[in-house]
């Protein structure tokens, strides 16, 4: 796991390395340099060292000089296709090294490998023959990566942090993207909040001709198309086999590893899965002190029963106030995620053992576990009632629902739900996630916002999976938004700012696929999500006694975040973000997200 830089064009060398030196975190076991003056690129790359230690130094080169590569992840099934290649007599002089098979391998199928990839990658490689460079980012979109354009030339790195170290870059807010931000609660790919810094989306990548710069983008990888598989026998025998296996390659490492531990589903599972195949393994919880929040309980049930250690770390109100405004300023682009901090608090427990970690990340995503997913076949039955009339009746209700402090709480649920319903099933899952209305956002902005040039993506993302059913198109929803730039960007960070890689079993092709093609009945109904997980859990774990209510991995906002001491951005209407305060403080409605997302924009912009 590493951290990369490169610049090409009139950039200097300096700069580079001021860049490099930034985001060192990355890859604190060793900083190396590539440098081609004929072309004018340079390349800086920090490295985290885990697979092939001694042999996978980066930035690597082929040995025929014609290509380098600067690639950040792991590529988990690097035997198989060295194997692959292995058969068409290519060489390898390193042991084990997934960086030499990611290259060996585009040097042999060119931008093939991609889609060849069960892993996770944001890979640059720069190609003398064809005069490119190729950036790409893994299916999911575990791992980022960022360019840049401008007179002096083309600029790529794993943060956005580099760019603030070089001359002419333009970091000026997108006021655009800084509204969707606040609607969706991350800047969806390929934006960033910056005008002129741009990110590859997921299961995409982009090619840049080495002398003008010029562009093109490809898809690489289409989930849906891919739903062709057939299961002979039992589907949970084969979700088993599947999992194990998905485990076993997350497993690889010349370094210790552990595994993030909630008590929940999804992270039991992959306890359970790990404890068979390392009994050496760890496991690391963070403890939120507060009613419906605090996992640790569950955690050490399941841990007991493995016979697993389990080292824990607190996160309580003081806590939170001491560090919660220092960590979100190492991040460069807001995310209006609360999981943020807890993650981070037990991404640094466990850096303090190992380098990488297992994580429950993708459950909820790929298994359709969202609350929503239970009610989406009543949706579609009465979908023809949920409008703006339907919502404003709804809303009466609110009015005898006293706002709750707890998580996941009954009023909380039904405000999302009422906020979702009065738009078209294309808007309707944002809005269901959205912490405020189109109206408060317009208020906000002083701005009249056009819903259809705002969702432009989304009337795009609805053609695209129109023939699927209502389940299946949700649950791509939040594959193509709600995971690449807010799961796995908070995974990132929060492991990355601690030298941590975190690994996430879940996020496999093939279990994805598996998913698709089973039958809606099978995945979710009004009283059980993620059914599959759960018919899993019953026969790996039938007598752990695992608690499978969701808790969120969050904190108690409501009574932890002051909302007073919130500055009001100038960017934003300040009168109405008073209002917005003092009616949530009198408890007529709550903004607890609105103002975490604020919190996190002021933090983590405040340099730019």
């Amino acid at each position: 796991m590493c951290g990369f830089v490169i610049s090409i064009g009139n950039f200097s060398e300096l700069e580079l390395k001021q860049a490099t030196q930034s985001i060192v975190y990355r890859g604190p076991d060793d900083t190396n340099f590539y440098f081609n003056e004929k072309n004018k690129i340079k390349i800086g790359f920090n490295r985290l060292s885990i697979i092939d230690i001694n042999n996978g130094r980066q930035p690597f080169i082929s040995e025929d000089g014609n290509c380098v590569i600067a690639y950040n992840g792991e590529i988990y099934n690097a035997d198989v296709l060295r194997k692959e290649l292995q058969q068409q007599s290519i060489k390898f002089k390193t042991r084990n090294s997934d960086t030499e098979v990611f290259l060996r391998g585009y040097q042999f199928w060119g931008t093939k490998i991609f889609n060849k990839i069960d892993g996770m990658f944001a890979v640059a490689i720069i190609d003398y023959k064809i005069n490119k460079v190729i950036v790409a980012r893994d299916k999911f979109g575990e791992k980022p990566v960022f360019y840049s354009r401008n007179k002096n030339g083309l600029l790529i790195g794993s943060e956005l942090h580099i760019f603030k170290n070089f001359h002419d870059v333009d970091i000026s807010f997108d006021s655009f993207s800084l509204k969707r931000y606040f609607i969706f609660g991350f800047v969806p790919a390929p934006n960033t909040i910056y005008k002129n810094i741009f990110k590859i989306k997921n299961s995409h990548y982009q090619e840049f001709d080495l002398k003008n710069f010029e562009q093109k983008n490809f898809k690489y990888n289409d989930f849906v198309n891919t739903q062709n598989l057939k299961v002979e026998g039992d589907p949970i025998d084969y979700l088993d086999e599947l999992l194990k296996e998905s485990v076993k390659s997350r497993l690889v490492t010349d370094q210790k590893i552990g595994l993030f531990l909630s008590g929940g589903i999804d992270s039991s599972l992959i306890a359970s899965y790990a404890k068979e195949l390392n009994q050496d393994i760890e496991s690391y919880t963070v403890s939120v002190k507060g009613e419906t929040f605090d996992e640790i309980k569950k955690a050490k049930n399941i841990s007991s029963y493995l016979n697993i250690k389990n080292n824990s770390i607190d996160l309580d109100k003081n806590i939170f106030n001491n560090i919660s405004d220092n960590i979100l300023k190492k991040i460069d682009e807001p995310l209006g995620a609360p999981t943020f901090i807890p993650l981070y608090q037990v991404s640094k427990l466990a850096s303090n053992k190992v380098k990488s970690v297992l994580s429950g990340d993708g459950g909820d995503e790929v298994f359709g576990g969202y609350e929503i997913f239970k009610y989406l076949k009543i949706f579609n039955l009465f979908k023809f009632f949920l409008n703006k009339k339907t919502s404003s009746l709804l809303e009466l209700l609110l009015y005898f629902l006293p706002v709750s402090k707890k998580n996941l709480s009954l009023d909380f649920k039904i405000r999302r739900y009422i906020r979702g319903i009065q738009f078209s099933e294309i808007y309707r899952n944002t809005m269901f996630l959205s912490p405020i209305s189109i109206n408060e956002l317009e208020e906000i902005f002083n701005e009249k916002i056009n819903i259809n040039d705002f969702f432009l993506d989304l009337q795009i993302f609805d053609e695209e999976n129109k023939n699927l059913n209502y389940f299946d198109k949700t649950l791509m929803y939040y594959i193509q938004y709600y995971l690449p730039d807010l799961v796995c960007t908070r995974a990132d960070r929060a492991g990355m700012l601690n030298s941590l890689e975190i690994r996430s079993p879940y996020l496999n092709p093939k279990i994805l696929n598996f998913v698709l093609s089973r039958p809606n009945k099978e995945k979710a109904d009004i009283f059980k999500t993620k059914k599959l997980l759960r018919d899993l859990l019953k026969r790996k774990l039938s007598k752990a006694h695992v608690d499978p209510t969701k808790t969120g991995f969050t904190f108690p906002i409501q009574s932890w975040l002051n909302i007073q001491e919130i500055n009001n951005n100038k960017l934003l209407n300040v009168s109405k973000l008073q209002e917005m305060k003092q009616k949530h403080l009198n408890g007529e409605t709550e903004y607890r997200n609105f103002f975490y997302s604020l919190k996190a924009f002021n933090n983590s912009t405040n340099k730019a």
